[in-house]
């Protein structure tokens, strides 16, 4: 049974490897929506363009062609005749199809993020003031119960322990930097 597994994992790991091939340029492109509008303008012009020149179109109306055809609309009024106008068209089609709801949904989502962002700020707000003031009140009540030396002491030993848990919180992250550091040789080459 174990030996079927490792068989398996084998398998998926190198089905992983020959995907992740193609699958990181494109989470790339996906996560940078910037570059993807700029693939997108860039497919539909180079592809309008090439239909024009093989269906011997001039350049406004393989723009036109472009635009009906990426956008599925497709009115008929200008349609490849060849195999090879066919074969653009099915490119832009299939392209637009993929690319066009990602970068929207990139625009959805960062309207979405922003109101989001908004509520939380706000929420963190009020948050803050309210521990400003319960910070407050129990250091006056702490304060007319015990008196302002007792209260200092107090302050000055939790000030000290903090200090000291803060160190050491750095000194274990300068610990995990240094042993994950991994400086590039000359040449900037790995």
């Amino acid at each position: 049974m174990a030996e079927g597994a490792t068989g398996v994992d084998g398998a998926d790991r190198a089905i992983a490897s020959r995907l992740g091939f193609v699958s990181r340029p494109v989470r790339g492109l996906v996560n940078a929506p910037h570059l993807l509008v700029l693939v997108v303008l860039g497919i539909w012009v180079a592809c309008s363009l090439v239909y024009a020149l093989l269906e011997g179109k001039g350049p406004i109306e393989g723009l036109w062609w472009g635009i009906v055809t990426g956008s599925t609309v497709g009115y008929g009024d200008f349609y490849p005749a060849s195999t090879a106008g066919r074969a653009v068209g099915a490119v832009l089609i299939v392209s637009m199809l993929v690319l066009v709801p990602i970068a929207i949904g990139h625009v959805i989502a960062n309207l979405v993020f922003d109101k989001e962002s908004l509520a939380v700020a706000t929420v963190l707000e009020d948050v803050h003031e309210r521990i400003d003031r319960l910070e407050h009140l129990t250091l006056a009540s702490l304060e007319a119960q015990h008196g302002r030396e007792w209260l200092e002491q107090r302050l000055a030993e939790h000030e000290a322990a903090d200090a000291a848990t803060t160190d050491v919180a750095e000194q274990m992250l300068a610990m995990f930097t240094d042993k994950n550091d991994v400086q590039d040789p000359p040449g900037g080459l790995r």
